[in-house]
């Protein structure tokens, strides 16, 4: 069972799978400012990334808790200070011992009988999940304006709502129109285990995001390690080759700057009539993004 779990997770997040083909990103994406994104990290601003952590989670390999690091923040602050300006110079050698974490499997249902049927619950070390935090804190007020509006999931301000009514809306509008249409719906599997770094780091350099911001987000993801725990017990660690790892605070957002590429193409496929408008005289989005 220990084999064929670490076997299971291994493939997925473990092995890097070449990419096939490359996309001239430059003709769908403009560069914005983010310089802001690289300045040093603050001991207020690092304060108010443990505050905004969940409480009553499950610890990671460390045994640390987001209720430890706020009543013992006074004592700590020192050390962990030193961690972000190490960090902040990008000497990262040693932080894999800091950015391991443990997979718990939760059975989907009652008769589960196969890895598939078991929904992996990730559990990461504080530091690095205070980390993520940070640029995820950063982040989160540029996704507005950084991504298009035909995705609305893990943006601030916007609901998954709106998406179940424009397409609603839209099939109704089609119908009424009388003319053949396809609507489409995708279901993205495993869609975090599947994102391809190199394409991620493409993507992100093209919309303008410094160097130094890259390499915080190269820093996590190629020291990151997972043990699957089996009846209690962890198994051999798992190195990351590709993907975003779930937990991660940074993680949902780089996911939805990588997918908008997905809308992106779809509306320039409209523009050079590839793809047909939907509605002669109405605009409806052609995509509509909810991962």
């Amino acid at each position: 069972m220990a084999a064929a779990t670490f076997e299971h997770f291994d493939s997925r997040i473990g092995t890097d799978v070449p990419r096939d083909c490359t996309i001239d990103l430059s003709q769908f994406i403009e560069p914005s400012n983010l310089e802001d994104l690289d300045t040093p990290f603050s001991e207020d601003e690092i304060w108010q990334a443990i505050k905004s952590l969940p409480s009553r989670k499950a610890p990671g390999p460390d045994g640390f808790t987001a209720e430890f690091l706020c009543s013992c923040w006074p004592v700590i602050k020192h050390d962990l200070r030193c961690v972000f300006d190490q960090v902040y110079a990008l000497r990262g050698r040693g932080f894999s011992c800091l950015n391991q974490a443990l997979i718990t499997l939760l059975p989907k249902r009652a008769d589960a009988n196969g890895l598939g049927d078991y929904r992996p619950i990730s559990l990461i070390h504080i530091v690095a999940k205070v980390l993520a935090k940070l640029l995820s804190l950063r982040l989160a007020p540029k996704l507005n304006n950084l991504v298009s509006n035909v995705q609305n999931a893990f943006i601030h301000g916007r609901s998954l709502h709106d998406n179940f009514i424009l397409v609603r809306q839209s099939a109704r509008l089609l119908h009424q129109l009388g003319a053949p249409r396809v609507l489409l719906k995708l279901d993205l599997a495993r869609a975090f285990d599947s994102v391809s770094w190199p394409f991620l780091f493409e993507v992100l350099r093209c919309r303008g995001f410094g160097n130094r911001f890259l390499d915080w987000i190269a820093l996590l993801l190629s020291s990151a390690s997972t043990k699957v725990l089996l009846n209690g017990n962890p198994g051999p660690a798992i190195w990351h080759r590709c993907g975003l790892r779930q937990g991660d605070p940074v993680s949902p957002q780089l996911f939805v700057l990588a997918v908008d590429t997905l809308g992106r193409l779809f509306h320039r496929a409209v523009e050079l009539r590839v793809m047909q408008q939907l509605h002669p005289r109405r605009t409806i989005p052609t995509i509509s993004l909810y991962a």
